[in-house]
């Protein structure tokens, strides 16, 4: 798989869980999810005269109103890879429409706590299986909240049946009044490394080898990184050159939604044509790829602080009044595709 250039791209918000560490999604969609054709998206990155690897994501992607004709489209000419739920019956029209060499891999998120209220296992299963069968590489990941670990045993016996390793996942950030991954407990921290090396085991006759397919999202590198994120500020970076982030909205940004690089809706990129120092908070797995640290990381840079109560208060704040402007704005101007 050769490519120029890879995007982080929230393609919609909706989504049909409601996971309570999720500040990515809204309850309905939003009204420019959807604005133009897969044909106009198409057109769009070809434009570029760059091969993509688009990393799409949601809320819960499967919910835009064509995604698999998106897919489809997509995949004629460039490179995508999918984190969502699999709790949709489009999954399986995906599976047999799409070209799996097409496809990086499919990242589920599993959300046991949703997944038991849905009483959405079997479905998980059936979709997992037409994924694997037409032999696309999968994963799945568990996003290790404080209830999460006794919730882990569980899932990771029934997705390793289907040969697909359960990755924890730490918390980034805030959650529930603490900030993670400091907050880990040391019998937490002992126990995530013993979930990851699990996953590992897992992951070496499964049909996902994120050494073999150099994978930007690769949660098995969490486990390094208990005591805090590297904090990488300064640092000569590639994002705005050889990455970028896409919004719901079009707008395309260097890293986070800071830097405005243009706009999908407006056809308009402007890359930059070499590396700059890192300027900002947001820090994605593929700094640690691109950096070629990895593991390295966990001891050749100083982590990024915990902030103090104060700001963490703030950061809540924020985080909360975005997901309900997301969902004003959804509910004001559209309903659900």
């Amino acid at each position: 798989m050769t490519f120029d250039i890879e995007a982080d791209w929230t393609l919609n918000l909706f989504c049909n869980y409601d996971c309570d560490y999720c500040f990515s999604r809204a309850s309905t969609e939003h009204p420019l999810v959807g604005r133009i054709s897969s044909q106009q998206y198409l057109d769009f990155f070809d434009s570029t005269q760059k091969t993509w690897l688009l990393h799409i994501t949601g809320g819960e992607p499967f919910f835009h109103p064509d995604f698999v004709g998106l897919c489809r489209a997509l995949t004629s000419r460039h490179y995508i890879s999918i984190n969502s739920n699999l709790s949709s019956p489009r999954v399986r029209d995906f599976a047999a429409e799409i070209d799996p060499s097409r496809v990086s891999y499919v990242h589920c998120g599993v959300h046991t706590a949703e997944r038991d209220r849905r009483k959405g296992w079997r479905n998980l299963e059936t979709n997992v299986i037409s994924l694997l069968e037409r032999g696309f590489p999968v994963f799945a990941s568990l996003v290790m909240t404080p209830p999460a670990f006794a919730e882990y045993p569980r899932a990771a016996r029934a997705l390793a049946a289907l040969g697909v390793p359960l990755i924890p996942k730490a918390v980034r950030g805030s959650y529930q009044g603490r900030w993670y991954p400091q907050a880990y407990t040391e019998a937490e921290r002992s126990e995530f490394r013993g979930f990851s090396e699990e996953a590992e085991r897992v992951t070496r006759t499964s049909t996902w080898q994120p050494d073999r397919q150099r994978a930007t999202v690769n949660p098995l590198l969490d486990q390094y990184y208990l005591d805090g994120i590297p904090d990488f500020t300064g640092i000569s970076c590639s994002a705005g050159r050889r990455s970028v982030s896409i919004g719901y909205d079009g707008r395309i940004f260097r890293c986070g939604t800071k830097t405005v690089l243009g706009s999908i809706f407006e056809r308009r990129i402007k890359l930059f044509a070499e590396d700059r120092p890192c300027d900002d908070e947001y820090c994605p797995y593929w700094c640690l790829r691109y950096s070629a640290f990895e593991k390295q990381a966990a001891v050749n840079y100083p982590r990024r602080e915990a902030p103090g109560r104060l700001q963490q208060t703030l950061v809540t704040i924020r985080g909360v009044r975005r997901e309900i402007g997301n969902r004003i704005m959804a509910f004001s101007d559209s309903g659900r595709p």
